[in-house]
């Protein structure tokens, strides 16, 4: 072989090499590729839930997948839901944001549970209607803890204070320190509560005889109330921080004060889960006028309320009206309550028991009732006033209907349910819980209470008293301990089934802690009664409310 020929040769097994070497090359770099494609979406699917918290400390990119910040480890997100992952989602969206995550920096974890979520005590602020903007650097805080760093940030401002600013991000309620760097603008208008209703008591205490000295039951009776109509309680910190326009409420904010914070107010906030504050440096006018933002630090305008005034009062101070102390004023010294049975549409059906009555005779009862101004209690009105921890109206009754019997019920002809909800009247049922379903009478007009869970048995003892008198301490106990576990143990009041009652059965009554049981008697009922022998008028067909 001459020697061209040899080079010739020897070139092309050179470039044959090349050749192969590169196409080796190509093709370790696609199955290089696909090797690190496989354990990219293997680890995209293993860390991507909707639900997921940062694996470790976490850059914040934009939508170009630029590094816009940083997000601490441990945080919980909700990430926008992707039905079918590919590589195209390496960068995932943070939901309702725009913000995205590397799929390396999370891991999935479960939807947490209401219960799990801390509770933001701030649920009632507004927007300020201010907007905070900086290109600078910036850090958000929880408690003293950085949490995100962001190299610039636009937002609205929930709320500030002397320190910082307050803000919403990513679901954190978070803050942000101030400083000349950051620039503050008109944001979006949000209508703000124009007035707080503030309550000024004098005293909290179990013994005490002032007109200004209240029960610690009194209070709970009254933050029961306002609670009731959706009001809520905010603490001393934002009380001032509304006073100088740190922040914007939702309308029903009430402020509860005290002189001479004690065990009982440490009791009252523990059990309802609100603040009484301390009135510390404050001045307030006790004028009984709402608290708006042009009050002054010095002079702030309340209410200051007295042991004789009715817990209506309380909801007129709670929509801010002017309250006038009249002294004793038109209370109630006794109430009449009255005791129902059956209810019947006389057009179409017949009822032949005295304690019958028709629903044309019910609904003309309830419309003289309102058309006289006559306050129908809910039976913890009355036992509060039977008590001695509230005061009502002298036209005030109490409505009670036995059994849950005919035309009492959803299930057996719905006839009291209706004619109530029409006429805002409350009323109390005393019903045999082991007869009837409680869910046949839910209304929120109607309270229900026990009659005995299986004991409402007519004339079964010698002397022609019902059940209840003749039957032992244990019988009648257990009875009523299956009465209150169908009643979500609710020991606010009792009714004797046909008023028959014998010291074992008043016993009971004391030992399980009833605070309060119904009898006859066709008398009103006063403070002075024994609290388990409380008397009823029994309303038969041919009586009439204005003669009680």
């Amino acid at each position: 072989m001459s020697k061209k020929k040899y080079k010739l040769k020897h070139k092309k097994s050179i470039l044959i090499c090349i050749i192969l070497l590169i196409i080796l090359a190509i093709g370790g770099f696609f199955i290089y590729k696909k090797l690190s494609n496989d354990k990219a979406i293997k680890t995209l699917k293993a860390n991507y839930n909707q639900y997921i918290i940062t694996n470790k400390k976490a850059n914040l990119y934009d939508k170009k997948h630029n590094k816009i910040g940083t997000i601490s480890s441990g945080y919980y997100l909700e990430l926008t839901k992707i039905s079918n992952l590919t590589l195209k989602n390496k960068y995932l969206q943070i939901n309702n944001t725009p913000y995205y995550l590397s799929y390396k920096d999370i891991k999935k974890t479960e939807q947490r549970k209401e219960k799990e979520i801390e509770k933001d005590n701030n649920s009632y602020y507004l927007d300020l209607n201010k907007k905070l903007i900086t290109n600078k650097k910036i850090s958000l805080l929880k408690d003293k803890k950085k949490v995100v760093t962001l190299n610039k940030l636009t937002t609205d401002i929930r709320s500030i204070d002397d320190n910082y600013y307050y803000i919403n991000f990513l679901g954190e309620d978070l803050k942000v320190k101030k400083t000349k760097s950051i620039k503050i603008q008109n944001g979006k208008e949000t209508k703000d509560n124009s007035y707080i209703t503030t309550i000024v008591y004098d005293k909290i205490s179990d013994n005490c005889s002032e007109d200004t000295c209240f029960h610690p039951n009194s209070i709970k009776a009254h933050i029961n109330r306002l609670q009731k109509e959706g009001y809520y309680f905010i603490t001393g910190d934002d009380y001032i921080r509304y006073l100088k326009g740190y922040v914007n409420l939702k309308d029903k904010a009430v402020a509860l004060y005290t002189k001479e914070s004690n065990d009982f107010t440490k009791q009252i906030e523990d059990e309802l889960k609100v603040k009484i504050n301390s009135t510390n440096n404050l001045k307030f006018t006790n004028n009984n006028k709402k608290t708006t933002r042009n009050d002054k630090l010095d002079n702030i305008n309340n209410y200051y309320p007295k042991k004789y005034m009715i817990i209506d009062e309380y909801l007129k101070m709670a929509e801010g009206q002017d309250v006038t102390d009249n002294g004793q004023g038109d209370i109630a010294t006794a109430i009449p309550v009255v005791n129902y049975h059956f209810f019947y549409d006389a057009s179409t059906e017949t009822c032949n028991e005295s304690i019958c009555l028709s629903t044309q005779k019910f609904e003309e009862q309830l419309k003289w009732l309102q058309e006289n101004n006559y306050k129908t209690l809910t039976i913890n009105e009355f036992v509060d006033w039977k008590e001695g921890y509230i005061e009502l109206p002298s036209k005030s009754v109490l409505l009670t209907v036995d059994d849950g019997a005919m035309g009492t019920g959803k299930h057996n002809g719905n006839k009291l349910i209706p004619l109530l909800e029409k006429y805002k009247q409350h009323a109390t049922l005393f019903l045999i819980t082991g007869w009837w379903e409680i869910s046949n009478y839910q209304s929120p007009y109607l309270d229900i209470q026990s009659h005995t869970h299986d004991l409402h048995y007519e004339a079964q003892c010698a002397d022609g008293r019902g059940k209840v008198a003749c039957s032992d301490y244990n019988t009648v106990k257990n009875d009523l301990t299956n009465s209150l576990t169908a009643l979500n143990g609710d020991k606010t009041s009792f009714c004797f089934p046909f008023y028959s009652y014998d010291k074992e059965s008043l016993q009971v009554l004391d030992d399980l802690g009833f605070r309060v049981a119904f009898i006859g008697g066709n008398a009103r009922a006063t403070r002075s009664q024994k609290n388990h022998l409380v008397t009823r008028y029994p309303i038969l067909s041919d009586i009439t409310l204005n003669a009680l």
